[in-house]
């Protein structure tokens, strides 16, 4: 009888969610508002979505992360002048100080 009833008990899934953090039940409670969804749909939709990310960032190396950088914020940077003519502008000729 008692390994029949702990089969039982290993079968259950555990599904209980008790937030007991104020801050954290005003935070889901607003986000479920916002969204127009049930505090549940929220929370499962935020963990959800914290997740993908997490494992999107997961494989992705420092030098992976830069590249990525590089290539969004690089043409916003582009002006069109040279490395020179930035030097020139910044640094005065005579004593290389900055202007």
């Amino acid at each position: 009888m008692v390994e029949w009833w702990k089969k039982v008990v290993e079968s259950w899934k555990p599904m209980s969610l008790n937030i007991k953090n104020e801050n954290t039940y005003q935070l889901a409670r607003e986000l479920a508002t916002l969204k127009g969804v049930t505090l549940v749909v929220a929370v499962t939709q935020a963990i959800q979505e914290k997740l993908e990310r997490e494992k999107a960032s997961m494989g992705e190396t420092r030098l992976e992360w830069l590249e990525r950088i590089t290539a969004i914020t690089a043409p916003l940077m582009n002006d069109g002048r040279s490395t020179k003519e930035l030097f020139d502008e910044l640094y005065d000729d005579e004593t290389g100080l900055p202007k």
